[in-house]
């Protein structure tokens, strides 16, 4: 009976150090990017939807980009991309573009907006981008000339860190006699994340009419 027992425990032991040895570490950021067939211009035919199956008031869209997404050559150096076509009903919009905040790593964004034949029609200056939340980002709203929305990296930003401090609680039960204690404790954990050529591009579409009729 003892032996079965501590085959189980032996068993159930390196069941746990497998899950451990097995799970994957989060992805450092990629501090160089280097491909020889990437365009001049965007592929505006391959722009991903901004627009929802149905009016609501948020609708998200994450896109992972990297070594695997097109690129472009800017001034001279390659960068990936990835673009997006603006809703078509667009008054009523307000769009916050960037990144998503990961473990060790944000994508450099540099965000652009486009007319209908993939001309820029508005750039953003650094100070711009702001951190909402997890998302390090820029918010706007579309304009009547405007059709697509270009999110390349930014190589001047890449290898730059960022600190940021999280602050949790943790809670503790303990024993007072026959009755327990809750004790909340403030906790602070020190973040760097390292902007990055690869990550994610998350766009959030802000709808402040979800009852108006789909146009026709």
């Amino acid at each position: 009976m003892t032996r079965v027992h501590a085959v189980g425990v032996i068993s159930l032991y390196g069941a746990m150090v497998s899950a451990c040895a097995t799970a994957a570490p989060p992805p450092p950021a990629m501090l160089a990017y280097a491909r020889m067939d990437c365009s001049a211009a965007p592929d505006l035919s391959s722009a991903l939807s901004l627009t929802p199956d149905k009016e609501r008031a948020v609708h998200l869209v994450a896109s992972p980009i990297g070594t695997d997404t097109p690129c472009l050559t800017r001034a001279g150096r390659s960068v990936p991309y990835v673009v997006y076509a603006l809703p078509t009903d667009f008054e009523d919009k307000t769009l916050n573009v960037g990144s998503t905040l990961e473990a060790m790593r944000i994508f450099a964004p540099n965000v652009e907006v486009l007319d209908a034949q993939g001309r820029v029609t508005r750039t953003f200056e650094r100070e711009e981008y702001f951190y909402r939340g997890p998302v390090y980002s820029v918010q706007f709203r579309p304009r009547q000339n405007e059709s697509y929305l270009l999110v390349t990296a930014a190589p001047e930003l890449v290898g730059q860190g960022y600190d940021a401090i999280q602050i949790g609680v943790a809670t503790t039960v303990v024993p007072v006699g026959m009755y327990s204690a809750v004790v909340n404790t403030g906790t602070e954990a020190k973040q760097l994340r390292t902007f990055s050529y690869d990550g994610t591009v998350r766009v959030s579409i802000n709808d402040t009419d979800t009852d108006e009729k789909p146009k026709t």
